[in-house]
C-alpha cells in the first residue's frame, strides 16, 4: 500500500515513548532503535504471476545498554506496605486527579436521596451520609481517618446502592465522580486514543494493498485480495501455487460456503462474514424474529454471550486480589442503570493502557504508523484487516482498586484464543501476579470450550514460556487454524501454543465465578527484570537485546 511515508532510506528513531502521542506526557525512553533501510516490493494488483523483486538485507541496530532503577522489589513492598516515591497508583481516583477533575486531598462526600422525598424533591434534597478527602488510592474518611477504596467508602457510608461513583460528589464543583469520569472520557485525548484506524493510501497510488502479510505480518512476495486491501504469502495461506483468477481472503467470503456477495453479514464475535441462510441450512443458529443473528455460528454466539456476561464484573481471588474483564463500550442509547458500569469499565480501559505503556516500549506499526499496544487495549477497528483490533478484551488484576497487571485477549470461536500482551507493573514483579492472571484466563477459556491459547514470543523467552507456563511450538493442526483467523503477530516473533483442557461441568460454574487462583507466595512469576519499561516485539526483525535479563512481557 502506498502510504504517505518518509523517504525509504531516511532513518528515524523507532522505539520511543514520545513518538506516539504528545498527550501521553512520558519522557523519551533511553533505548531507541533506528528503522532499517528497506526497499518496497512492487506487486501488481491483478496478475497470475508474481514479481519477485527482493528487499535489501535488513540490519538491526544495537541500542544503548539499558540501566536499572534501584527500586524495592514487589515482595519487599508488599511486606512493608511502603511504596517508593515514584510509584503512582493506577486507580480511577488517580486518573481523575491527573486530569485535573479533582484535586488531591480536596473534600468529597457521599450523598443519597432522603427517604420519603418525592421524585420532584430528590433533585434538590440530598442527604450527606459520609465526608472524606480525595486520595490517589481512594478516599480518606473524615470520621475514622482511614484510606479506603471508593467502593468501601460507599459501604462505610451505610449505602447498599453499589454505585459509588454516581453518589460521591466533589464539594468544590458539586459534580459526581461519574460525571468527572465521563468528561475525561469525552476529552480530545481519549477520543484520539480510541479513534477508528482509517488507513488511506496516497493519492494516485497504483497499488493500494497492504505491504505486510495478514497472517505473519512480514513482507515479501504477497498475493492480493480482490475485495479488500489484505495480502498474504502463499505458504501462510497453505497454498502451493498462485491461484488462477481472483484470490479472496478469508475475511471477504462467507465462513460456511466461501462465496462472496452482497448479502454477507459480519459476526459480532470473530468479525468473519457469513450468510444467514447458511446458518439455517447448517442448523447452526435459530434466527430471531427479524430473520437475523449477530453471530456466524453457535460457537461464536456462546463465546460472545459468556464474554459479555463477564465484562465490567469484578471477581474476587485469593489474597485480596480481584480480576475484571474489560472492553471499551460507548454509553450512547443505553439505560442509565448501565451507565455506572460502562463508565467505570472505560476508565479502567484507559488505566490498563497506561499499565501496558509502562511495561513496554512503544510499538509502532512501520507501514501505518499506528501505536499497536494502544490500539489493542482500546479495541480499535480498522478498514485494514491486519490492524483491525476490534474484538479485543483486556483483563486486569487489581488490589484495592490499584491495577497491577493487564493482559489483552481475543477469542476466535472455539478454535483458539490469543494473548499478544501481558504486563505487570515493575514494583509487583517476581510475586506471581502474571501467573495468577494467566491461570484465571486459561480457566475461563476452558469453560468456553476454547481449544488452544496462542502467544507471540521473542526467541530469547521461548524457553521461559515453555518451561514455566506449559507452552510449546505451534503444531501443524493449530497452524492451519491460524490461517483462518486475523491474529496479531510480529515478523520476529515465535508463535507458541498451549492446549486448554476442558473444565468438568461440575466445576464450570465455580470457574465462571472466578474462584480460581494460585498461591502468590509460590515465587513463580514470569518476571525478573526491575526495569520500568521492557522491549516489545519488533515489527522489523530487530528485537532489542536485554543481555542476560529475563523479561515477562512479550
Amino acid at each position: 500500500m502506498a502510504y504517505k511515508l518518509r523517504a525509504r532510506k531516511q532513518k528515524r528513531p523507532y522505539v520511543s515513548c514520545d513518538d506516539d502521542d504528545d498527550d501521553d506526557g512520558h519522557e523519551s525512553d533511553s533505548s531507541r532503535r533506528m528503522d532499517p533501510d528497506f526497499t518496497r516490493n512492487v506487486r501488481p494488483r491483478r496478475s497470475n504471476t508474481m514479481i519477485t523483486e527482493s528487499s535489501e538485507q535488513r540490519r538491526a541496530g544495537r541500542p544503548p545498554k539499558r540501566t536499572r532503577k534501584s527500586t524495592p522489589s514487589a515482595g519487599e513492598a508488599s511486606t512493608s506496605g511502603s511504596k517508593p516515591a515514584e510509584y503512582v497508583a493506577r486507580t480511577i481516583m488517580s486518573r481523575l486527579i491527573d486530569h485535573g477533575m479533582i484535586i488531591e486531598n480536596e473534600k468529597i462526600y457521599y450523598v443519597a436521596d432522603r427517604e420519603g422525598d418525592s421524585d420532584a424533591r430528590k433533585q434538590s434534597k440530598k442527604e450527606v451520609l459520609m465526608k472524606g478527602r480525595a486520595r490517589r488510592e481512594g478516599v480518606r474518611c473524615e470520621c475514622c481517618n482511614e484510606v479506603m477504596t471508593v467502593w468501601d467508602f460507599e459501604t462505610h457510608a451505610g449505602s447498599v446502592l453499589q454505585r459509588p461513583y454516581e453518589h460521591i460528589h466533589v464539594a468544590r464543583s458539586n459534580s459526581s465522580l461519574l460525571q468527572c469520569q465521563f468528561e475525561v472520557w469525552q476529552s480530545n485525548v481519549e477520543v484520539e486514543r480510541r479513534t477508528f484506524n482509517e488507513i488511506v493510501p496516497r493519492n494516485g497510488a497504483s497499488d493500494k494493498h497492504d505491504d505486510a502479510c495478514l497472517i505473519c505480518a512480514d513482507g515479501g512476495d504477497l498475493i492480493c485480495c480482490e475485495k479488500c486491501w489484505s495480502t498474504s504469502h502463499l505458504k501462510c495461506m497453505g497454498l502451493e501455487r498462485i491461484p488462477q483468477g481472483d484470490w479472496i481472503c478469508p475475511y471477504c467470503v462467507c465462513k460456511h460456503c466461501n462465496k462472496n456477495d452482497k448479502d454477507l453479514q459480519t459476526c459480532v464475535q470473530c468479525d468473519k462474514k457469513y450468510h444467514c441462510q447458511c446458518l439455517v441450512s447448517n442448523k447452526e443458529l435459530d434466527l430471531n424474529a427479524s430473520g437475523e443473528t449477530l453471530a456466524c455460528d453457535s460457537h461464536c454466539g456462546e463465546v460472545y454471550e459468556k464474554l459479555q456476561s463477564l465484562v465490567g464484573v469484578k471477581h474476587e481471588l485469593e489474597g485480596g486480589f480481584c480480576w475484571t474483564l474489560l472492553q471499551r463500550m460507548e454509553p450512547d442509547n443505553l439505560d442509565f442503570k448501565d451507565l455506572h458500569l460502562i463508565t467505570e469499565c472505560n476508565s479502567k480501559i484507559a488505566l490498563a493502557w497506561e499499565v501496558l505503556d509502562e511495561c513496554f516500549t512503544t510499538i509502532i506499526d512501520r507501514h501505518t504508523q499506528i501505536n499497536v499496544v494502544q490500539s489493542v487495549a482500546y479495541s480499535r477497528g480498522s478498514n485494514l484487516n491486519r490492524i483491525n483490533f476490534r474484538g479485543f478484551y483486556t483483563a486486569i488484576l487489581e488490589k484495592n482498586d490499584d491495577i497491577i497487571s493487564a493482559a489483552t485477549i481475543r477469542v476466535h470461536g472455539t478454535d483458539l484464543a490469543e494473548m499478544p500482551f501481558i504486563g505487570t507493573r515493575h514494583l509487583y514483579r517476581q510475586n506471581g501476579m502474571s501467573r495468577m492472571l494467566l491461570v484465571t484466563l486459561e480457566s475461563i477459556f476452558s469453560v468456553m470450550g476454547v481449544e488452544h491459547l496462542i502467544i507471540p514470543s521473542v526467541q530469547e523467552l521461548t524457553e521461559m514460556w515453555e518451561g514455566k507456563c506449559g507452552f510449546s511450538p505451534i503444531e501443524d493442526a493449530v497452524s492451519q487454524k491460524i490461517t483462518n483467523w486475523n491474529t496479531l503477530t510480529f515478523p520476529s516473533a515465535v508463535r507458541l501454543q498451549k492446549a486448554l483442557l476442558s473444565t468438568p461441568a461440575s466445576s464450570s460454574s465455580a470457574v465462571m465465578n472466578a474462584d480460581v487462583g494460585v498461591d502468590v507466595d509460590e515465587g513463580v512469576d514470569m518476571v525478573s527484570d526491575n526495569c520500568a519499561k521492557l522491549a516489545g516485539l519488533d515489527l522489523n526483525h530487530e528485537y532489542i537485546e536485554s543481555g542476560d535479563e529475563e523479561a515477562e512481557d512479550k
